[in-house]
């Protein structure tokens, strides 16, 4: 299993994947495209649109860090639940929600 991968919520990943579509993450979240598109345009998933220059509609594509951070961000339940996901993260996504922590605790944005 690649460390990069989801592995709390291994269902819910897109292993080997690099971009995905939101279609396929709809489907596998129970969601529409419309919601996750709603997501987008409100910065809680960050994706990229490969529109055209003379295209008349968006190809949104979603890195799967992207998708993955989003499932992260989501994530709700007890304390011993979450403690258990974050025990599944590599050290260096651990490190890097550290630093983001204390930047947002200086009152930094973004």
């Amino acid at each position: 299993m690649n460390a990069e991968q989801l592995t709390f919520f291994a269902s819910l990943d897109f292993p080997g994947r690099t971009t995905l579509m939101l279609g396929e993450i709809a489907e596998k979240l129970g969601c529409t495209v419309q919601h996750l598109l709603n997501q987008v345009e409100e910065g809680a998933l960050v994706a990229l649109d490969l529109k055209g220059a003379k295209a008349n509609r968006r190809n949104i594509k979603v890195p799967v860090e992207c998708y993955r951070d989003f499932i992260i961000r989501k994530l709700t339940g007890p304390v011993s639940v979450k403690a258990a996901f974050l025990e599944t993260l590599p050290r260096a996504t651990l490190v890097e929600l550290v630093h983001e922590c204390q930047r947002l605790l200086k009152g930094a944005r973004p």
